[in-house]
């Protein structure tokens, strides 16, 4: 039972976080090492609204904003204008947004560990044994709505069909009368609020310091590569891959080796589909610009 617990838990916020990421490897398609930032920026500004007085919901849904607004901004500012330098430039430049971030919210907030300071509760129980608590629940639920409104969103409305054309084609959809720039702008400020949001989760958890983003990151980047570059369904299967393998996996050797068995279930994984769980049914496009 702890098992499907951890693993709907960690699933959830593997889900939130990585989905943002892939959405920016699609559209602007490179690493963006500054996501994993997201997080601690999320669960900082997140317990900074709560610590006003804030409930939960309000300020989870204010840290996922703000993150977005960063995200946006640092889009605008840094890599917008390096844009047409090529990826190696892109990711170098996330790599010092990342520490940017790293170190303002350690300036801010101190090196010490925090907490969210929520009211205690008790597990409900699921055939007589303790399942989840009401956050652990809520974090579960958002994560199931949230994938499903991104699909929703990316299928049927013109905002979410821009960024699927600019993801295929950029020169293409400039041609049909779409603006790449303001897709961008969305693509960043989505994709940063869903790694503010999952920053707050992570934080709700468990505590909030300052390397919960580099270790996320390296989680994201496993699930990523897992799911197929350029898939977005295949990252939210890859989330709950990766989430129950190393659930399983803790049960035989320590929490330090979570990374180490993200990249092992790859390995495996890919041995097996070369082009990840796309490959499963055949998702996923090769970027053309």
């Amino acid at each position: 039972m702890d098992i499907i617990t951890f693993g709907l838990i960690s699933a959830s916020v593997i889900l939130l976080s990585s989905v943002g990421f892939a959405l920016i490897v699609q559209v602007e398609g490179f690493l963006n090492i500054a996501h994993g930032q997201m997080l601690l920026l999320g669960a900082y500004s997140g317990l900074f609204l709560s610590n006003l007085g804030l409930h939960i919901i309000p300020a989870s849904i204010g840290a996922a904003i703000f993150c977005g607004l960063v995200g946006a901004l640092f889009y605008g500012l840094l890599f917008r204008p390096v844009k047409a330098k090529g990826v190696l430039v892109l990711l170098f430049t996330s790599v010092g947004a990342a520490y940017v971030i790293y170190g303002l919210v350690g300036a801010i907030a101190g090196k010490r560990m925090l907490a969210f300071d929520l009211p205690l509760v008790r597990a409900m129980k699921l055939f007589g044994q303790p399942f989840m608590t009401i956050y652990e629940l809520a974090i579960v639920i958002v994560a199931i709505a949230v994938a499903l409104c991104l699909h929703l969103f990316l299928a049927y409305t013109p905002a979410g069909k821009s960024i699927r054309a600019v993801a295929d084609n950029e020169d293409l959809a400039r041609a049909r009368g779409i603006d790449p720039l303001r897709t961008s702008y969305l693509v960043w400020f989505v994709a940063s609020a869903l790694g503010g949001l999952a920053g707050v989760f992570l934080g709700i958890m468990g505590s909030l310091h300052l390397s919960m983003g580099w270790q996320q990151i390296i989680i994201i980047l496993a699930t990523t590569v897992l799911g197929g570059i350029g898939s977005l369904y295949g990252v939210m299967l890859a989330a709950f891959v990766i989430a129950f393998g190393i659930e399983i996996g803790l049960i035989f050797v320590p929490a330090s080796y979570r990374s180490g068995l993200a990249f092992l279930i790859i390995v495996v994984v890919l041995l097996v589909k070369p082009q990840g769980l796309q490959a499963l049914w055949g998702g996923g496009r090769d970027r053309t610009h």
